[in-house]
């Protein structure tokens, strides 16, 4: 069975039949030998010196500078980090890569050459915005891809059957490690006004900061504010204090968009407090794009001697898509009868609701006599069956929640 690698650098990720396996482009020599993915992430902050966070971005043969360990280049990072991949899916016959729109014409070469030197053969090469765009459903837009050390814009459109991506931006600077040192600084900032301790005084309270970045932004979507603890302080963030953040990052990218079309965002940036563009905003799971791929794998599949980069990707307008619906059916008479709701939907799955936060910023239930209400603070942008939300409305099986940002989720009644 041919695997899908996704080569996106702050996670690389590989599909092999029920296998998913996803190592950041990380890569760190611990003194004995080289690690990549979670384990180089994790001791960055401890040892800088030691972790290379831009072998991808930088695929090349130049000399490294500083060393890090026996390799030589970059493209001696890359092949361990490939090879390491490889053995974790299940050692795939064939691998079709999905890359970014950021690699040159001779870093596309190198990388083959260096699957030239390992045991799988390439079935195909695909941008990933292509992929992405096509699972999306939309009509046109831009994917904003958040690499390790910039941001890209690309852009796509749809020709007939197909979706087609142009050429790509880049907003060099703007990558995950400096919006994590944006956001730390902010946290940071929180812990020294609350309890007077600064996690940025040390490495190894930096790194335990760091750590727990993600799972921060995903509390503070679903709740609205977050805890983090660290060495037995405690500090309360909210979306507003980090709002900055995102609103910073909205003005960067506003000169490489139009006015109006949609954008296409995956995690992290669909959960960036403060990122407000004045135009719909879709998340998307980038598990989607593997499934597109094997989907189109047909298509998709190249000659080995005959490998270009594929910028268009067939579309299929009754395939599934992680993204939400834009355009839902009115609630139907039932559902407007005031019953309780039980699920929500997301992407198609009924999840249950019980004193529960939706997987939207902010969006928290609680349920009380009257019924399913809306608990606050609530966000500005948030609505009910297309009206402004408001902090103790009572919701109804049947009524639509949504927000700018492109959550979109409809109330359910399941009966047993």
């Amino acid at each position: 069975m041919t695997a899908v690698l996704d080569l996106h650098d702050t996670a690389l990720k590989i599909w092999h039949g029920d296998d998913e396996i996803a190592s950041p482009g990380y890569a760190w020599f611990d003194g004995s030998r080289l690690r990549f993915g979670l384990p180089a992430l994790r001791t960055q902050r401890r040892t800088p010196r030691e972790v290379n966070t831009r072998f991808w971005s930088q695929l090349g043969t130049a000399p490294l500078s500083p060393a890090l360990g026996k390799a030589r280049h970059t493209a001696d990072l890359a092949h361990q980090h490939l090879q390491e991949l490889y053995e974790a899916a299940g050692r795939p016959d064939s691998v079709l890569l999905a890359v970014s729109g950021s690699l040159s014409r001779d870093q596309l070469s190198l990388l083959l050459g260096i699957i030239e030197h390992l045991p799988f053969s390439v079935a195909g090469l695909v941008h990933r915005s292509a992929l992405l765009a096509s699972a999306s459903h939309l009509e046109q837009g831009f994917h904003v891809e958040l690499q390790l050390h910039q941001s890209l814009v690309t852009r796509f459109d749809s020709e007939g059957a197909q979706v087609v991506v142009s050429g790509s931006q880049a907003l060099p600077g703007e990558g995950l490690l400096a919006l994590q040192d944006r956001l730390a600084t902010v946290i940071a900032g929180a812990f020294v006004a609350q309890t007077r301790f600064d996690p940025l005084r040390s490495a190894e309270t930096e790194q335990a900061l760091y750590d727990q970045l993600p799972d921060a932004l995903t509390t503070l979507e679903e709740r609205g504010e977050a805890h983090v603890g660290i060495n037995g302080y405690d500090a309360r963030v909210t979306q507003d204090d980090l709002a900055s953040i995102g609103a910073a990052y909205t003005q960067a990218l506003a000169p490489l968009l139009d006015a109006e079309s949609p954008l296409l965002l995956e995690a992290p940036l669909d959960r960036l407090p403060g990122l407000a563009t004045g135009r719909a905003a879709n998340r998307i799971d980038n598990s989607t794009l593997a499934a597109t791929a094997l989907q189109f794998i047909a298509q998709l599949k190249q000659s080995p001697d005959n490998l270009t980069l594929q910028r268009r990707v067939p579309r299929d307008p009754q395939s599934a898509s992680s993204l939400t619906d834009q355009n839902p059916q009115p609630p139907t008479p039932e559902q407007q009868a005031g019953q309780r709701p039980s699920h929500w939907l997301s992407a198609g799955v009924a999840k249950p609701l019980s004193n529960a936060a939706l997987s939207g910023r902010g969006i928290v239930l609680t349920d009380i006599d009257q019924g399913l209400v809306l608990a606050g603070p609530v966000p500005r942008d948030l609505t009910v069956n297309g009206r402004p939300a408001d902090a103790g409305q009572v919701l109804c099986a049947g009524d639509v929640i949504a927000d700018d940002l492109g959550f979109h989720t409809q109330l359910i009644a399941v009966e047993e």
